[in-house]
């Protein structure tokens, strides 16, 4: 009996091992969520999709052929839509810290708040690249912003939709966990360490990766694991250890998906990751990603 029980410890540890080894590597489970009709949309080709949850799980949903944003909640019930005052594709659209929408327009003249208890839809000038972070989050109000070092931009050089009226721009990530703000630059991920303003910033602060740029968008961040998810080009949801340099692809995108411009988000949570995982003729299906382990 002695035998048998030592043989089950065992194997239960071994079971353990290779399930807490399997769960920290960074792979995700996909949960199919609804899908919408692709009829809805008037244009059927050159589809540019914009994504944003908010903290309920609310899900707000753009096609760039239709001038209209629709609100659905997770079982693919449409509850809100909301007419927008422009016919130009939406560059952003992100929940803010109170759970109204934020719309900026692609010509990058307004932000546009959608305020759900009102139903009432604000129109605010955009007048510099701060404005939108000062919007998205009271923290960034008394955070320097303009003491981060920005990216300078050459539209020759751009694609049409990355095309900015500004000559330069931010790309930041505000982890809820930690309450710092990430930037990403070519080549890393850099972490800055103070609540007020960009200063004294270490070698440890700098996440090297070949994998990151200006236009990476960053969705997951583990500081203490220096860990981050976030996804790339190809519309691929990269898992990363900075640490020892592990990169996992977790792919998407359905085999089958007609060519668009993706979009992936998540909430003030930043647990899961919510975006489209296929578009064909029939319908745009949505989805969500989670991690089974303790990786995020």
């Amino acid at each position: 009996m002695l035998v048998i029980q030592k043989k089950i410890v065992f194997f239960l540890s071994l079971f353990l091992i290779f399930s807490s080894a399997y769960a920290q590597d960074g792979r995700l489970v996909r949960t199919e969520l609804f899908t919408i009709p692709t009829s809805k949309f008037t244009n059927a080709a050159g589809f540019s999709f914009k994504i944003a949850v908010d903290s309920k799980e609310n899900i707000a949903f753009n096609a760039c052929s239709s001038p209209y944003i629709f609100i659905y909640d997770t079982a693919g019930v449409q509850t809100d839509s909301i007419a927008l005052g422009f016919s130009s594709c939406v560059r952003s659209l992100e929940y803010d810290a109170d759970d109204n929408l934020l719309i900026m327009d692609n010509d990058e003249r307004n932000i546009y708040r959608y305020i759900f208890k009102y139903h009432k839809l604000e129109t605010h000038p955009y007048q510099k690249p701060e404005d939108w972070f000062k919007m998205l989050n009271k923290y960034f109000n008394t955070f320097d912003i303009a003491t981060i070092p920005t990216y300078y931009s050459n539209n020759d050089y751009l694609q049409d939709f990355y095309n900015t009226r500004f000559n330069y721009s931010y790309n930041l990530f505000l982890n809820q966990k930690d309450g710092y703000i990430y930037q990403c630059h070519y080549n890393f991920i850099k972490r800055i360490p103070n609540h007020k303003m960009y200063t004294n910033i270490k070698k440890d602060n700098y996440w090297i990766s070949d994998n990151i740029s200006i236009r990476t968008k960053i969705l997951i961040i583990n500081a203490e694991l220096k860990s981050a998810y976030y996804y790339d080009r190809f519309y691929n949801i990269i898992y990363e250890d900075f640490n020892t340099g592990k990169v996992i692809v977790n792919a998407a995108l359905s085999p089958n998906s007609e060519a668009a411009r993706f979009d992936y988000s998540t909430n003030v949570k930043q647990e899961k990751i919510w975006g489209i995982s296929s578009f064909n003729k029939k319908g745009i299906e949505i989805s969500v990603w989670k991690s089974t382990s303790s990786d995020n």
